[in-house]
C-alpha cells in the first residue's frame, strides 16, 4: 500500500466536504485531499491531471451535483482508457440507491452512503489498496472486476441490497466472500448454505454470526469436507457436534469426537 494516498472528492455540499475531511482525519489512512466542487470542475481536473500523469490514487464522487452530475462525470471516466484505471467511490445518500445498483451491474465501482464516517471510509479505502497490490498495476482487467466485487462483498458496510446482488455472483470467491461477512443478513446466509459449491457452503459455516438453524442444516450437508470443517469448530453448539460424532464418515466423527473432548477439559 502507497505510504500516502492521493485522494479527489467531487463534492458539491460543504457539509459534506467537513464530513469527510473529518472523517479521514479520524482515519489511520496517510493521505493528501483535493476537493472541487461540481462535475465541471472535476473535469477540468482530471484533464489536467492526464497532461501531468499525476493522477489521483482514488476519486470520491457524489452522485447529486449541479451543472455536471456525478453520473456524467462517471461516464467521462470510464470512457477514457487511462482515467478509467482509477477507482472511483460513488457517495450516495442511500445504500439501496438504484443508480449504485445499475453501476455495480454495468461497470463496478466502489461505494459509500452517507453520512461518510471514518470506520466505513478507512475500511473501504484500505481493502481498495489490498486490491491494487493484488492486481500488481493490472486495473481495467477483467480480473480487476472481479476482485472489486470480492472487496465490496467483504465489507461490513456494504448494504443488505449489494450483498444480495454479490450472493448470486457467477464467481465462487465473490459468493465466499460474501458467506464471511458477518453482517451478511440470515435470509442471504440461508442461500449461500445451499450454494452449489462446497467451498461457499464452507466459507458459511466458518461464519461467526451464521444463526444454529443453519449450522444444524450443514451438519447434513452432502460434502465430506463441509462437515469436516464443521467438525473442527470448538465454537460448534454441543448437540451439533455430538450429531457429528456419529457422521458415516469416520474422519469426521473422530474430529467430531476429539472437539468435544477438547471442549470438555477446558
Amino acid at each position: 500500500m502507497k505510504e500516502t494516498i492521493q485522494i479527489l472528492l467531487v463534492e458539491d455540499t460543504p457539509s459534506d466536504v467537513r464530513l469527510t475531511e473529518e472523517a479521514l482525519k479520524r482515519s489511520d489512512l496517510s493521505y493528501e485531499l483535493k476537493v472541487v466542487d461540481d462535475g465541471e470542475e472535476a473535469t477540468a481536473y482530471l484533464l489536467d491531471a492526464k497532461k501531468s500523469g499525476q493522477y489521483p490514487d482514488v476519486i470520491l464522487l457524489d452522485l447529486n451535483m449541479p451543472k455536471k452530475n456525478g453520473h456524467e462525470v462517471l461516464a467521462d471516466i470510464k470512457a477514457d482508457k487511462e482515467l478509467s484505471k482509477i477507482p472511483v467511490v460513488l457517495l450516495t445518500v442511500s445504500q439501496q440507491d438504484e443508480d449504485v445498483m445499475e453501476a455495480l451491474k454495468l461497470k463496478m465501482n466502489y461505494y459509500i452512503a452517507k453520512p461518510v464516517t471514518s470506520p466505513k471510509l478507512s475500511s473501504l479505502l484500505s481493502s481498495i489498496y489490498q486490491l491494487e497490490n493484488e492486481l500488481g498495476g493490472e486495473r481495467g482487467s477483467k480480473t480487476e472486476d472481479v476482485l472489486i466485487r470480492m472487496v465490496l462483498a467483504g465489507n461490513p458496510h456494504s448494504s443488505a441490497a449489494v450483498l444480495t446482488q454479490l450472493s448470486n455472483d457467477q464467481d465462487e470467491r465473490v459468493r465466499r466472500r460474501v458467506a464471511e461477512n458477518e453482517n451478511a443478513p440470515a435470509s442471504i446466509l440461508k442461500a449461500l448454505v445451499h450454494d452449489k459449491s462446497a467451498e461457499v457452503r464452507s466459507s458459511a459455516a466458518e461464519n461467526p454470526a451464521i444463526p444454529e438453524a443453519l449450522l444444524t442444516s450443514l451438519a447434513d450437508d452432502p460434502d465430506d469436507d463441509v462437515r469436516l470443517g464443521l467438525s473442527m469448530n470448538r465454537k460448534l453448539p454441543v448437540h451439533i457436534l455430538e450429531k457429528l460424532a456419529s457422521d458415516e464418515n469416520v474422519y469426521v466423527s473422530s474430529n467430531a469426537t476429539k472437539t468435544l473432548s477438547e471442549i470438555s477439559t477446558q
